[in-house]
């Protein structure tokens, strides 16, 4: 009902809370009756509390009687269908189209001018179900999975006994039967018992019996007047009797709508008198695997309406007349492998809607053209079969098909491949399809394609933009997904398990609108990288992490992981024994709101393999690293060669990176609370730390003040540093003293560059001796502008144009110390500069000085000051140098004298390298 005010709702819950009450908290009971009277008005409510039926709640038994007021509320045809359940042995699995076709048979649905019988049906086992007066069956007891079974609590089941008024009985022993037979007013029976005599089966079936229903009666044999007396009978179901013979008085059944043979394997045939069964609209023959044919006047049953002939493998042909049969709707020969043509006539049965042909191993040719007919066709399977011919052509006209099975193909002929090239034009005509099953049936032309052009080819199903599920497995010339395929925003399910060849699996086929199962992908042998999104459906108490568990590949991303219900999820895709897992990324998505304390429990359960190489965490929003990632990291992953940090926002530690003796690259992006880097500390006091470790970036580290590269006792614990990248690190100062690279890049660090300079307790020359030169140094960004450049042990590139060019407009003051293998000064250093004071200590290469300085043409010219620079003072001691050099500031120092003192002082500078 609809509660238009608070006033209203908070009446409605109390009147709800009397009637919860008045069930004794039993929750089967207060759910059945508390979805019934959703639908109900105020005053039906109120009736319902009110209820006379409450006063019998000493008398009778509590459960039965919240039951009961739950069915006086039901439509009454919903009770009639809810109470037939009862026909079905206590316990027993109910096949969900068992139960419709007997509800049809026996007319207890009543279509509407809006819904169908089927659509009717459909509604009225969701709405017990959703009374959990039927529960799906746990264990269903068919290898089907599409196949649904339903089973009723024992308290149920008494009361659809019960509400069955006396008209049903399920009987199991001879003194029953007795019973039974002396009422004689029962219309539904259920038989269990084989050895009941054939006198009492004769007693039972009455003139008031419509419907009877054999369990466990496959020794029976009955005689040819059984039935005589049964003459109303709508529907008999006698599945695995093992019948050789069917009685005479079958055929004068003139009701009967539903016959179920199923399972009897020793029946040869059917007599010419089953066609006087005009009535029948359902007819199972599944399993009798010895009939050789069916008789001509099979063709006369124009009602029939379901007809399965499955696993009929004996039979060779059918009436050339089968497309009498007009108004069949669903039509199953699956594993009539002994059936060599279906006949021409095939393409009459306008009003198929589901048709079955898998196993059909023996046709020559698949499909007849007049198939091509058949317009309201909605289900086609055609897996297990031997032949392709005629699908192509019959494709066109299958306009409204939404089922298409070609999977499994029994063996591959060498006109498959030019079936299979003539239906990629096709795919596009099939534009109401939701299921395409192609598992194995690719590999005829796939193996035969280049690569590109079997992508292109799986690129031809991307046209159908109403697929909800895609089937792929096992085409092992499959080595790639083409990116249109992730455009189909329906697909929900995507099956590539054994496709061998396939080497990656991209971000964008798990990002198509939140799919229930978007991946699956065990036994892929080939697969190098996997991009894998969590996803959890609306209420469901798991994520499709499970799909991890038969994934193994070189790479895998792990994205959304904020989607993972459970710790036990993880545990369970045992990521600890993918050993052939190198590279790992763990993603939350970073910004989210729902910032949960569960990331660290999560990444507890989330161990990688000792043989990882490369780690990525991302979005990761706990306070703190588990133990694999801290303490214990050197036993957990020894061989990590790169680890990346990215949107980091509540942890403040870091991984125990420097006791990893193979990590060669260390990236820290955005991790927000990190104000310092202790390279000794992460170091663990270990002589041995960062051996190995050659690239570092620090991005956008907001709070990120300090970064101390050496040990306690004062060594440089990056010995083989090649590159330091540091960008947005507003905050960011050095210790005592700058680490040693051969390349510096910094951008966008103000604080940096206004570090003052001062000669740390680090800067001497064996220190500087413990890692390679700076060769080159990157400033970008900076809105300080640099005064002071102090360039101290690095190489002729470090003057490049490339660096320096353009770049430093704002210097003043340029130093070089110690560069051994500088040989000159080119002409931009000071021409593209403002410099007024030049400093050249001990660099015994540089052998002259740039034209730019001693022509520049402005009134400041530099003061240049030398320093243990032999070749250089030779040079400018040359009479016709001094003459050019006469008006610049030139002072030689000795090299006896303490380090050159800048004349720029309290000027912004980059501290020496």
């Amino acid at each position: 009902m609809t509660v238009r005010t608070e006033e209203a709702r908070m009446e409605l819950q109390e009147i709800l809370h009397k009637i919860a009450t008045k069930c004794m908290g039993l929750p089967l009971a207060i759910h059945a009756l508390g979805y019934t009277l959703r639908s109900k008005t105020r005053e039906e409510i109120i009736s319902v509390l009110n209820s006379d039926f409450w006063k019998y709640s000493l008398e009778m038994h509590l459960p039965h009687l919240s039951f009961s007021l739950a069915l006086q509320c039901m439509p009454p045809n919903l009770r009639l269908c809810f109470a037939y359940c009862a026909i079905f042995p206590r316990g027993h699995s109910i096949l969900k189209d068992d139960l419709v076709h007997h509800w049809t048979a026996l007319q207890l649905i009543e279509p509407s001018d809006r819904l169908s019988t089927r659509q009717l049906a459909d509604k009225y086992i969701g709405m017990l179900l959703g009374m959990s007066f039927l529960q799906h069956s746990v264990l269903p007891p068919s290898d089907d999975s599409s196949a649904a079974y339903f089973t009723l609590h024992d308290l149920i089941y008494d009361c659809a006994h019960a509400a069955s008024s006396g008209k049903l009985i399920i009987s199991d022993d001879e003194n029953s039967y007795q019973h039974f037979m002396q009422k004689n007013s029962y219309r539904y029976a259920g038989l269990t018992n084989s050895d009941v005599s054939q006198q009492n089966l004769s007693g039972i079936l009455s003139a008031q019996l419509r419907m009877l229903l054999f369990h466990g009666c496959s020794n029976k044999q009955f005689s040819d007047d059984l039935f005589s007396s049964a003459k109303y009978l709508s529907v008999l179901d006698l599945r695995d009797c093992w019948l050789q013979k069917l009685p005479d008085s079958i055929f004068q059944l003139r009701q009967l709508r539903y016959l179920n043979l199923s399972g009897s394997s020793k029946l040869v045939n059917l007599p010419d008198s089953f066609g006087n069964l005009l009535n029948l609209g359902h007819i199972d023959l599944s399993g009798c695997s010895q009939f050789l044919e069916l008789p001509a006047s099979f063709c006369n049953l124009t009602n029939v309406m379901h007809i399965d002939l499955s696993g009929c493998s004996g039979l060779l042909e059918l009436p050339a007349s089968f497309g009498n049969l007009t108004n069949a709707m669903h039509i199953d020969l699956s594993g009539c492998s002994g059936l060599l043509e279906l006949p021409a006539s095939f393409g009459n049965l306008t009003n198929a809607v589901h048709i079955n042909l898998s196993g059909c191993i023996g046709l020559k040719t698949l499909l007849p053209e007049s198939f091509g007919v058949l317009k309201k066709l909605e289900h086609l399977d055609l897996s297990s079969c031997s032949c392709l011919e005629g699908i192509p052509s019959v494709v066109d006209g299958l306009t409204n098909l939404q089922h298409l099975n070609l999977s499994h193909p029994c063996c591959y002929l060498s006109e498959h491949r030019f079936h299979l090239k003539a239906l990629k034009d096709k795919w596009v005509k099939l534009s109401n399809l939701r299921y395409l099953n192609l598992s194995m049936c690719l590999n005829p032309i796939l193996c035969y394609l280049p690569e590109k052009e079997g992508t292109e080819y799986i690129d031809s199903i991307s046209h159908l933009d109403n697929l909800e599920h895609l089937d792929l497995s096992h085409n092992i010339f499959l080595f790639e997904i083409p990116k249109s395929l992730g455009e189909l925003s329906q697909l929900q399910t995507l099956n590539l398990s054994g496709c061998s060849r396939l080497k990656r699996i991209e971000k964008w086929m798990g990002e198509r609108n939140c799919p229930k199962k978007p991946l699956v992908v065990s036994n892929c042998l080939g697969l190098e990288r996997y991009q894998f999104v969590v996803h959890t459906d609306e209420g469901a108490n798991r994520s499709n992490l499970a799909q991890l568990k038969d994934v193994s590949c070189k790479e895998v991303e792990i994205s959304r992981l904020e989607k993972v219900i459970s710790t036990e999820e993880a545990q369970n895709i045992g990521l600890t024994e993918k050993k052939k897992l190198q590279k790992l990324a763990l993603v939350w998505s970073a910004g989210r709101d729902d910032v949960s304390f569960k990331d660290g429990a999560l990444l507890a359960e989330l161990v990688p393999p000792q043989n990882l190489q490369y780690f990525e965490l991302h979005g990761y929003s706990s306070e703190y690293l588990p133990a694999w990632l801290t303490s214990s990291i050197f036993s957990h992953l020894p061989n990590l060669v790169e680890v990346t940090m990215v949107d980091i926002p509540s942890c403040s530690n870091l991984p125990s990176v420097g006791v990893l003796a193979n990590l060669q690259r260390l990236i820290l992006r955005r991790v927000a609370k990190v104000t310092r880097i202790d390279a000794g500390y992460l170091s663990g006091g270990s002589k041995a730390a960062f051996r190995r470790l050659m690239h570092v970036t620090l991005d956008d580290m907001v709070n990120l003040k300090e970064l101390d590269t050496y040990s306690s006792s004062d060594n440089f614990v990056f010995p083989t540093l090649d590159e330091l990248v540091i960008n947005k690190c507003p905050e960011l100062r050095f210790g005592d003293s700058p680490p040693k690279t051969r390349m510096l890049v910094i951008s966008d660090c103000n604080q940096l560059m206004m570090y003052p300079e001062k000669r740390g307790k680090h800067d001497n020359s064996s220190t500087c001796t413990t890692s390679a030169p700076v060769t080159e140094v990157v400033i970008e960004s900076c809105e300080v502008p640099l005064h002071s450049l102090h360039i101290r042990n690095c190489s002729e590139k470090i003057i490049s144009p490339e660096i320096m060019k353009g770049r430093l407009l704002s210097l003043q003051l340029l130093s070089f110390s110690h560069c051994a293998s500088l040989t000159y000064l080119p002409e931009h250093v000071v021409q593209d500069t403002s410099i007024r004071e030049l400093i050249i200590h001990g660099c015994h290469g540089i052998k002259s000085l740039p034209r730019s300085i001693y022509e520049k043409k402005n009134k400041h010219y530099p003061h240049l000051r030398i320093r243990d620079c032999p070749e250089l003072k030779k040079w400018c001691e040359l009479e016709e140098n001094k003459t050019k050099c006469a008006h610049i500031h030139l002072i030689f120092e000795e090299s006896g004298t303490s380090e050159p003192e800048t004349t720029t002082h309290g000027k912004r500078q980059i501290e020496p390298m």
